[in-house]
C-alpha cells in the first residue's frame, strides 16, 4: 500500500483526504476533519514510511505542519511552486494573491476538462472562477451563505429571524423570505459569468454545494452541470502525482 494525505487548510474547517494506492489504483478512502486525522491514520496504517503529504494553505497552520514533520512525513506545499504567471504549465491571469485552493482546483479542471468551465466553490466564502483552454481567467469572491446570514445580526428586527436558505419565484412577501431569497442575487452574477465567458460546464464543490445546485436546473438543458464534493482533494492528488512525484 502507498498513501497520500491531502491537507486543505482553508479559512475554516481544515480537513484531510486520505488516499491509498493498491494494485496501481488510487482510491480516496476518507475525508476527515484535521482534528481527527491521527485517528484515521492509525486505523488505516498510514505513516511516514508509506505515505507523503501535500498541503494547500489559505490559512497558515505551521503548528500542524511541524507535528507532521516531526513524525517524519515528507511535506509538499503548493505555495512553494506558485510564482504568479504560470502554474505547472497553466497560464494564470491573476495576481499572486490568488488562493492556493482556487489555483489547484483550476489546474485540475484545466488539465482534465479542456472546456470553458465555471468553478463554484461554496465554502466559508464562495468563489466563482473561470477556467478555459487559455488557463485561469479570473473570478469573484462573495460571502458564503452562513457568513451572509450572520451579517443580518446587526439589524434589530432581523437578528431574531430564523433563516433557512430557499430558492423562490416572485417577490418575497415576508422578512424571512426577503432575507434568505436575496442570496439569489449572487446566482444572477454566476449566470452573467456563464453568458459572458461562453461557459460549457459548471463545476460545484464545497460544503455549501447543495444550496447552489438548485440555481442551475435550467442550465442543465444546455450545459454540463456537475457536483464534485471533494474536488480540492482530488486536485491536490492529481497535481502531486503528475507534477511533483510519480506515485
Amino acid at each position: 500500500m502507498q498513501g497520500l494525505i491531502t491537507l486543505d487548510f482553508g479559512n475554516s474547517h481544515p480537513h484531510a483526504g486520505l488516499f491509498q494506492k493498491n494494485n496501481h489504483k488510487w482510491d480516496l478512502i476518507k475525508v476527515t476533519p484535521l482534528a481527527e486525522l491521527s485517528i484515521f491514520l492509525n486505523q488505516l496504517g498510514m505513516n511516514a514510511d508509506n505515505s507523503s503529504v501535500v498541503v494547500c494553505e489559505v490559512k497558515s497552520r505551521e503548528e500542524e505542519i511541524t507535528k507532521l514533520q516531526e513524525q517524519g512525513f515528507l511535506i509538499t506545499r503548493v505555495k512553494d511552486y506558485w510564482k504568479g504567471s504560470r502554474f505547472a504549465g497553466m497560464p494564470v491571469s491573476y495576481k499572486e494573491t490568488l488562493g492556493e485552493d482556487r489555483l489547484i482546483e483550476a489546474f485540475f479542471t484545466f488539465k482534465k476538462d479542456k472546456t470553458p468551465t465555471l468553478i463554484i466553490d461554496a465554502g466559508t466564502f464562495v468563489t466563482m472562477d473561470v477556467v478555459s483552454e487559455a488557463g485561469f481567467m479570473g473570478g469573484y469572491i462573495i460571502p458564503g451563505i452562513h457568513s451572509y446570514f450572520d451579517s443580518f445580526q446587526k439589524g434589530e428586527k432581523l437578528k431574531e429571524v430564523e433563516l433557512n436558505f430557499i430558492k423562490q419565484d416572485g417577490l418575497p412577501k415576508e422578512t424571512k423570505e426577503a432575507m434568505a431569497g436575496s442570496y439569489a442575487a449572487f446566482a444572477a452574477l454566476a449566470k452573467m459569468i456563464i453568458s459572458d465567458n461562453q461557459i460549457r460546464k459548471i463545476l460545484i464543490t464545497g460544503g455549501g454545494s447543495s444550496s447552489w445546485e438548485p440555481f442551475f436546473e435550467e442550465e442543465k438543458k444546455t450545459l454540463v452541470v456537475e457536483t464534485h464534493p471533494h474536488l480540492i482533494h482530488w486536485a491536490l492528488h492529481y497535481w502531486m502525482t503528475t507534477q511533483i512525484e510519480i506515485l
